[in-house]
């Protein structure tokens, strides 16, 4: 909504603004993870680095500026190729002619 009616007055807002509560919460996760046992935090560890491979790999597979430049190089390859098939072509028929005037001359 904020992005489709920007300009629609929000009812709610976060309580202290969206500082101190964000920071306060970290802290506590932080805090947390602290006075967790060694196996979890080495459990939590794992999970964070798997959730982040996740998200980056989504991210990269899923980005348009990825998505556009590939499209760009597809069209430019794909052009690229078109005209090397032609050139292929040509010499193919020049070869033909070749091997047919040799074949009429023997």
């Amino acid at each position: 909504m904020r992005y489709t009616h920007g300009d629609i007055p929000r009812g709610f807002r976060i309580p202290f603004g969206a500082w101190p509560i964000p920071t306060v919460g970290a802290f506590l996760c932080v805090l947390l993870l602290i006075n967790a046992s060694m196996e979890t935090g080495i459990r939590i560890g794992v999970c964070m680095g798997i959730g982040q491979i996740i998200y980056f790999s989504y991210g990269f597979w899923h980005s348009k500026t990825r998505l556009r430049k590939r499209g760009e190089s597809i069209n430019s390859t794909s052009e690229f190729l078109s005209t090397t098939e032609v050139i292929d072509m040509n010499e193919i028929c020049a070869n033909s002619e070749l091997n047919l005037n040799n074949e009429n001359t023997t």
